[in-house]
């Protein structure tokens, strides 16, 4: 698996796969239960369409622990820098923006040229 995850970007080399653990937990740091939930990575071009959609997978929802992963086809993409983001929506129906943490920007998911 071969990918770097920064906090405002993701950078996987073209047609490898990198696999996107997350732990979801309480502020006082206990886990927090997903259960029900949807996660998902979502990557648009410079003209703001839709060019990856990825669907991610609870590992254990009581532990609050997902994983995104980024196979060869997805990062088949053209070589290039594009706006991502990664969500959750909780049982309850809220939508929750997880990546990037800061609101202020959208982070970046880059194809670096494989070898």
């Amino acid at each position: 698996m071969t990918g770097t995850m920064t906090p405002d970007g993701i950078l996987v080399r073209q047609g490898d796969s990198f696999d996107i653990a997350m732990r979801f937990k309480h502020k006082d740091g206990t886990p927090l239960d997903i259960s029900g939930s949807q996660i998902f990575l979502d990557a648009k071009d410079n003209e703001e369409n839709t060019i990856l959609h990825i669907n991610g997978e609870i590992i254990d929802a009581l532990q609050g622990q997902a994983v995104i992963k980024i196979t060869p086809q997805h990062s088949s993409l053209d070589v290039g820098t594009y706006e991502a983001n990664i969500k959750i929506i909780f049982a309850n129906g809220d939508v929750h923006t997880v990546f990037p943490q800061d609101i202020s920007h959208n982070a970046l998911l880059r194809i670096s040229e494989g070898v």
